[in-house]
């Protein structure tokens, strides 16, 4: 459906008697964009770029200063025709033009109006790095003739020859990590340990500045190629999450002719620091494990692989990967102009604007701008959240000043000014009620959905499965083994034993104090009829030797091992070990009923509380449990029992993170069981095996979901809010 441009506008008078032309000083550099000529205007003062269609260029190049904006638009239409731009789009034109600093106009006092909008600028940068505390940016030096001096050195590095080395250079960091693999996530767990941040942030430093100046020099080898762009007047420090890092300004690229040049140029970085970190891995794997070299080649390595490529090579934030994918789309701005063409389809299509400007150039633009805005709105919003969160988790404070601040910046001020937008707007002067009926309308359905409309509540956790009866069996004497069931079979305390042992001096010592309680026994007969008071004696000596008599059997009788209760015999340790000798207290195995399994599960101070209220109130609706990697083997299960008082001693170490699992856990405790925090151990019955016939098997981990009844998605965020608060608070 053709858009419709109305030729006339209503404004047409303010404008149509000035007599403006282009700044002396503005470049114009011709570029190609999707097979159309386009024109790019750049401001060399402010380093700023416009780009305008060749209707617009014509029409522009006849403000020569003489000719009036009626004049030149005239002229346009009769060479033009229905390409001419329309008298909407000629005043949207020179407003921007205007705005941009690209224009001079017989203004009363343009002078004053330059500085003025000079002014305006500054305080727009100002407010632009203020509502952007995660990002801002504070330039410090121009490194152009620094650049100029060395371009001739380096920028071969960004050539043919260069990528053939690049690639090279590839390929022997990739043989080198050959047999590292499992070193290298090792190591990863303690990139954020405390006694490493300085050496990571040493890192930072070395890959980033070196990625910086990556782009420098090809802007700079690139520029001087096609003498057109190529300065960088701007380097500074950005204040990553309020990390230092350096960055460069080559925004001057934008003004070459290549596409593929510009995405070299924005490519640059990441070609330098993938470099960075191939060379980092040949340093780390020649190094012992605990140098300095070593610790600081692996953090390169960390920063320079893992960071740019999730962050610089992303197109859905504004780092390189972004200016890319643009230079390669052919759609400059692509992140404004997505956010525009969906506020235009607001405008067209919901509040019946007749006259709304259309942005798309080109049909085929519009599924990319459609897709580039709600991926890249949705990754904002959850990379945003996720920097806050790990902001307030390392600094409450500013944590929730941030927070705060971003309520402020991304929901009150665009709220704010939309709301302008509907009372005041021109666009809306005929469609205002239905414009501002709409808007309740969303507004009302959004808050009936997440403020009204019941939602799944559930929560997750993590467990083990575990025999109900498990008792391990140790030794109760010293013995050497005669006689071992073998591992793996069922037992029962009347049948078999499970192990037998012999102990020679035990049984000589039995034997000998038999023969002294026979001895006294004949000596107590003969004093019977002699001496009474002796009689007396040697029944308390008989007696005492008695005493020991029972507990040396008793000794003898512990070397015969028999099973606690029925279940299963597992000892493959010992299964085999006919003759040992093993000493008292030693483990040899275990009994487990494993027909009768429960599950313990891990449920943190986030979830915890929330499954504990649940249970006493009866309100635990179902509770869903999958096999830890097989997902297809689900089943349901019952709350057995949640005992009132937390604990810190997991009750595996598969569920820390030393083994994989989701609790943190004490670094310097060995076995991995201990917790940082408490929590909440909740025992689950199993009422159905897994589909398929399989069953369950000791040891496995389980994930749990019990499912809460229905709340609003309001409530259960604002829930969440406090639980973090209060969380932070009792630290």
């Amino acid at each position: 459906m053709p858009q419709p441009r109305p030729t006339f506008s209503e404004s047409w008078y303010r404008v149509s008697e000035l007599r403006p032309r282009l700044r002396s000083t503005v470049q114009c550099y011709r570029q190609h964009f999707r097979g159309n000529m386009w024109y790019v205007l750049r401001d060399p003062s402010n380093n700023q770029f416009f780009r305008i269609n060749d209707a617009s260029y014509y029409y522009v190049g006849l403000l020569d200063g003489r000719r009036t904006v009626s004049q030149a638009w005239e002229i346009a239409n009769g060479q033009l025709g229905d390409r001419a731009p329309t008298q909407n789009e000629v005043i949207q034109l020179l407003g921007q033009l205007y705005a941009a600093n690209l224009l001079m106009a017989d203004l009363p006092a343009d002078s004053a109006g330059l500085f003025e909008r000079y002014r305006k600028k500054v305080r727009r940068e100002i407010q632009g790095y203020l509502m952007n505390l995660l990002f801002v940016r504070v330039p410090l030096w121009d490194p152009d003739r620094t650049l100029d001096r060395w371009v001739g050195v380096v920028g071969w590095v960004f050539g043919p020859v260069g990528l053939v080395l690049w690639l090279i250079l590839m390929a022997v960091a990739g043989w080198q990590l050959a047999g590292h693999g499992e070193q290298l996530v090792d190591s990863a767990q303690g990139v954020l340990d405390p006694n490493n941040l300085l050496w990571l942030y040493v890192a930072i430093v070395i890959a980033k500045a070196l990625h910086e100046l990556g782009h420098g020099f090809a802007c700079k080898k690139y520029g001087r190629a096609s003498h057109s762009g190529g300065e960088v007047h701007t380097i500074g420090i950005m204040f990553l999450v309020f990390i230092p890092v350096p960055y460069v300004d080559a925004s001057s690229s934008w003004a070459l002719r290549s596409k593929w040049q510009r995405a070299i140029i924005g490519a640059a970085g990441m070609f330098v620091e993938l470099a960075v970190a191939a060379v980092a891995v040949v340093i780390w794997t020649h190094t012992g494990a605990d140098t300095t070299l070593h610790a600081i080649a692996y953090n390169t390595l960390f920063i320079a692989s893992v960071s740019t490529l999730l962050f610089n090579g992303n197109p859905l934030i504004r780092f390189d990967g972004y200016y890319i994918l643009s230079d390669v789309l052919e759609i400059p701005n692509l992140a404004q102009r997505s956010k525009d063409y969906l506020f235009f389809l607001v405008k067209r299509y919901v509040f019946g604007t007749k006259h709304a400007r259309h942005i798309v150039t080109l049909p085929s633009e519009r599924p990319w701008l459609v897709a580039y805005h709600f991926a890249s709105s949705i990754y904002r919003v959850f990379i945003s959240i996720a920097i806050l969160w790990f902001v307030s988790q390392q600094f409450f404070i500013i944590g929730v000043i941030l927070a705060l601040v971003a309520i402020v910046t991304w929901v009150v001020v665009p709220m704010g000014k939309f709301a302008h937008y509907l009372a005041t707007h021109h666009e809306l002067m005929r469609v205002r009620p239905r414009a501002v009926g709409a808007t309740i309308g969303f507004l009302a359905a959004l808050f009936i959905v997440i403020g009204l409309i019941p939602m799944p509540d559930r929560a997750r956790a993590e467990g083990v499965v575990e025999p109900r009866e498990l008792a391990f069996i140790h030794t109760s004497e010293d013995g050497f083994v005669i006689d071992v069931l073998p591992s793996g079979g069922q037992v029962d305390p009347s049948e078999r034993a499970l192990l037998r042992a012999v102990n020679r001096n035990l049984e000589a010592t039995l034997i000998q104090l038999n023969a002294q309680r026979q001895l006294i026994q004949k000596q107590i007969n003969t004093a019977r009829t002699e001496d009474q008071a002796l009689v007396q004696a040697l029944e308390q000596k008989r007696s005492a030797l008695q005493q020991q008599i029972d507990r040396t059997q008793r000794q003898l009788d512990a070397l015969v091992i028999r099973a606690p209760f029925k279940g299963q015999w597992i000892a493959p340790q010992i299964e085999h070990a006919q003759d040992a000798y093993l000493r008292r207290g030693q483990r040899v195995g275990i009994v487990a009923s494993l027909d009768d399994l429960i599950i313990r599960v891990a449920a943190n101070q986030r979830v915890g509380p929330r499954i504990a209220e649940a249970y006493e109130k009866n309100q635990i609706v179902a509770v869903e449990l999958r096999v830890r990697g097989r997902p297809d083997l689900q089943f349901t299960g019952t709350i057995e029992n949640i005992p009132p008082a937390g604990t810190q001693q997991l009750p595996s170490a598969a569920l820390g993170y030393l083994g994989g699992g989701a609790m943190a856990v004490k670094l310097d405790d060995p076995s991995g069981m201990q917790t940082t925090e408490r929590f909440f151990e909740v025992w689950i019955r199993p009422d159905t095996m897994p589909q398929h016939g399989r069953m369950l098997l000791s040891g496995q981990r389980v994930v749990a979901r019990f499912q809460m009844p229905p709340r609003p998605l309001l409530q259960q965020w604002w829930r969440a809010a406090l639980q973090m608060v209060q969380r932070r608070l009792q630290k």
